[in-house]
């Protein structure tokens, strides 16, 4: 029955699911759950079923007076460690999906952003081709280089206690916030060059709203599976 939920279905039932733990047992798998997902290469269908499998095994040693401790043992990390290299990579297949899904979403919005006021004024736009494809790979590594950070600061942490989670979320908001100001800010500070063409004021807001809505179906597509 299991196999013919979809990721999405297998992530909203360990959601549900994990309200039914007790604080400790919670706080113990949590954070598990997180170290494991923090491994973007692995399958995440893999990875959604084992982490519903751990947990209603928990959860039936919960009902026998058990912790998650007596269940997983005292070294959830080591434990954790195991279980990932037992787990497939994702497909290249889904990995290209996700990518795209990505590079859509990323591009959309920034065309969407940069299309508001030309589409409010009313006026079209001069694009330099060259300047066009410079923002788009600082944003694409951009994005890319904070995932990084953030899915090593998750995994990284994902045993500590609360005072040293609550850093890290100020440690990554900082970190958005810095590569936010230097996206936007290199628009600003670097010269337009490159071939230069005019496109209606529309053409940018609808180009960005395709990409969008590609990514979209990007998204559900994956979600389907």
């Amino acid at each position: 029955m299991r196999m013919q939920m979809t990721v999405k279905e297998l992530v909203r039932q360990n959601n549900d699911k994990r309200k039914s733990l007790t604080p400790e047992n919670q706080e113990y798998y949590e954070n598990m759950l997180v170290y494991i997902r923090t491994n973007a290469l692995k399958s995440e269908r893999a990875v959604e079923e084992v982490l519903l499998e751990m947990l209603d095994h928990l959860l039936e040693a919960q009902r026998e007076g058990k912790k998650a401790e007596d269940v997983f043992g005292k070294s959830p990390k080591e434990l954790a460690e195991e279980i990932i290299q037992t787990l497939p990579k994702e497909s290249f297949k889904e990995t290209v999906d996700f990518v795209l899904e990505m590079v859509f979403t990323l591009f959309g919005w920034y065309l969407v952003v940069g299309g508001i006021i030309p589409l409010i004024s009313g006026e079209d736009q001069t694009i330099h081709l060259g300047s066009l494809l410079l923002s788009g790979i600082l944003l694409i590594a951009s994005v890319v280089t904070l995932l990084f950070f953030l899915f090593g600061i998750l995994k990284k942490t994902a045993f500590e206690d609360k005072k040293g989670k609550s850093k890290v979320n100020w440690y990554l908001g900082f970190l958005f916030v810095l590569f936010f100001i230097g996206g936007v800010g290199a628009n600003f500070v670097l010269e337009p060059f490159g071939p230069a063409f005019t496109i209606s004021y529309l053409l940018q807001f609808g180009l960005g709203c395709f990409f969008i809505l590609a990514a979209f179906l990007f998204k559900k597509l994956r979600e389907s599976k």
